[in-house]
């Protein structure tokens, strides 16, 4: 009788323990997750059905905005950096 109680005791726990090594998430590498989501969104798997588009002022607002940046000189700061880099996001 006194093992039947024991096991009585320890059956729950014992199942508890096992439910929660079920539950740990598996181990992934590092950016694993990220490369699962850029592929996601390169894949256009969970794109949206719905066309989203701009009305006309505002497209018409954006591409002014873009034309008016070709008018002002590039500011010297992002011309060069102080690593001697060219600044253009290359990486020579």
């Amino acid at each position: 009788m006194f093992h039947k109680s024991i096991a009585t005791i320890l059956s729950p726990i014992l199942l508890f323990g096992a439910h929660i090594a079920a539950a740990d998430p598996p181990k992934r590498s590092v950016g694993e997750e990220t490369r699962r989501w850029l592929e996601l969104q390169s894949s256009g798997a969970a794109a949206s059905t719905t066309r989203q588009t701009v009305s006309g002022p505002v497209a018409d607002a954006i591409y002014q905005r873009y034309v008016e940046s070709f008018k002002h000189p590039i500011p010297e700061f992002y011309k060069s950096d102080k690593d001697g880099g060219s600044g253009d996001g290359s990486s020579r």
